[in-house]
Formats: structure tokens, sequence, C-alpha cells
């Protein structure tokens, strides 16, 4: 898990670091996969999360949180994660999304983007679940 840990940590970071985030807004990391979760996982297993979260630039309403979700998305595709649930899946004008995932790591990640409340911005990616060491 240690080496799916710093995969996910270098990931998340570059994200938060991306042009592509940068274009719309900011999002600041509050946890970086650093605890053990039972969340989601069989009894005896745990997994590591990654989380951030930030607002949009200026006034929310004039971004396209599904523009903002998928700019984000094609920064993780570059990365080789494969898209698994994208914004042409969930169409909403006031809510953008992104599932993707690494083929060979099986790190996860979730994008969600809306305008409507605060925080516009919200990123969760996770290691998959691995036997408690």
């Amino acid at each position: 898990m240690d080496e799916a840990s710093k995969q996910l940590i270098a990931d998340g970071d570059k994200l938060l670091a991306s042009q592509d985030l940068a274009a719309t807004g900011s999002a600041s990391a509050t946890e970086r996969a650093d605890r053990d979760s039972e969340l989601g996982c069989l009894k005896g297993q745990v997994q590591r999360l990654y989380r951030a979260q930030g607002d949009f630039k200026g006034s929310p309403s004039q971004h396209s949180p599904s523009n903002a979700a998928g700019l984000m998305a094609s920064g993780l595709g570059l990365q080789g994660y494969d898209t698994i649930v994208d914004t042409s899946d969930l169409a909403d004008e006031n809510l953008g999304t992104a599932v993707l995932r690494h083929p060979t790591s099986g790190i996860t990640f979730l994008i969600t983007v809306r305008n409507g409340q605060k925080p516009n911005i919200m990123i969760v990616g996770k290691t998959s679940c691995y036997e408690r060491s």
C-alpha cells in the first residue's frame, strides 16, 4: 500500500498544481493519504484517501462546472487514468463530475465541481482496499 499511497499523493498534488485547475479556481489538500481508512472496504482491509477542496475564481456563476471537471479529468487522463464516469453521464448546468481510475495502480479519483454552493471544487482520490498490515 505504501507505493499506492505515494502515487496517490503525487497524482493528487499534480492535479492541485495543474493549469487545468488554475484556469478556473484553486484547491488545497485537506487529507493527504496519511492514515488508514476502513470506509468502503471489507473487514480487515484499509485504504488511503486524498481529499482536496476549493473554490472558483470570481463569481461561481461565470464558470461552467462541467467544463472545469472535464479539464481536470483530462489532466489525469494524460497521466494514464481511464474515465469511468464523466459529466455527460450526469449532465447538469450546476454540477460537473468525473470519476477516473488508473488501470495498474487501482487509484480512483472523483472530481466534483458545482457552482450552487461552496466549496465549489471537491476532489477525492483513493487507493484500492488492502489487507491491514
